[in-house]
């Protein structure tokens, strides 16, 4: 089942990122209205946000293939307040899937 895929993708997420919050801020159907692929925006306390999406591709295996695009706190806080920004517009229309 596609949404518990989703699911399975955001705990293997959180689990391997331990982020603040987990967005979806694009997905994908197939013809049938399955859910076929997603985008991930991951806002967690990073050295590199280069290096953890990195690590996500590299850690997690996922029947769902998705694309992840990571945002340090700090980061996140200063481009959301920019409402022109990419983070902006995922803060205003992405749905939150993980918050701690």
């Amino acid at each position: 089942m596609p949404e518990q895929e989703l699911d399975e993708l955001r705990d293997a997420v959180a689990a391997c990122a331990h982020p603040d919050r987990i967005f979806l801020f694009n997905e994908k159907r197939g013809l049938d209205g399955r859910l076929s692929s997603v985008k991930l925006c991951v806002v967690a306390p990073c050295a590199s946000p280069r290096e953890l999406e990195r690590s996500l591709y590299l850690q997690i295996e996922s029947s769902l293939p998705f694309d992840v695009l990571c945002y340090r706190p700090e980061d996140w806080e200063r481009l959301c307040a920019d409402g022109d920004s990419f983070a902006a517009r995922i803060c205003r229309s992405g749905r939150l899937l993980y918050e701690k």
